[in-house]
């Protein structure tokens, strides 16, 4: 009812889509494409021929849509991608930070849809850093799992 109340008279359009065809246009894409992300992420402080670039790819795509997702939200606080990715207000961002510990965690800006990563040596490395940051990130707010302990 909440749903029709926002659309008010507009529900013929629910007529011509399916119900996955609203979710995705809603909510996004439940499967995180590699080549989607990468049209709109950049590696501003290397040059493009840095083997951080390759590396991080080569580690997103190994990935499920499962740590795909756990990573928009760790670096975006958001877990798809729109279906209309021009009216970004920031782009995806991959910053190499060479002051940062080799082993170190990535950092995230949410804000800024920005990741700093350190200058990891290995494709082992960056996957093990990655995936314990953005499964370890948690929630950005409370919205259904404050009451998820409680029960």
């Amino acid at each position: 009812e909440g749903f029709l109340q926002v659309l008010q008279n507009k529900t013929a359009i629910l007529e011509l889509l399916t119900w996955q065809s609203l979710e995705s246009r809603c909510t996004g894409e439940k499967h995180i494409s590699v080549e989607r992300l990468k049209s709109i992420t950049t590696f501003p402080n290397n040059n493009s021929g840095h083997p951080i670039i390759d590396r991080f790819w080569r580690v997103f795509e190994s990935w499920s849509d499962v740590q795909r997702s756990a990573y928009l939200k760790f670096v975006w606080g958001r877990s798809r991608l729109p279906i209309d990715l021009t009216r970004l207000a920031y782009k995806h961002q991959v910053r190499l930070m060479t002051d940062m510990n080799p082993q170190a965690f990535p950092q995230a800006h949410t804000c800024f849809f920005q990741l700093d990563i350190p200058n990891y040596d290995t494709d082992e490395l960056m996957n093990s850093r990655l995936s314990v940051a953005a499964e370890l990130c948690g929630e950005m707010d409370t919205d259904g799992t404050a009451t998820q302990d409680l029960d």
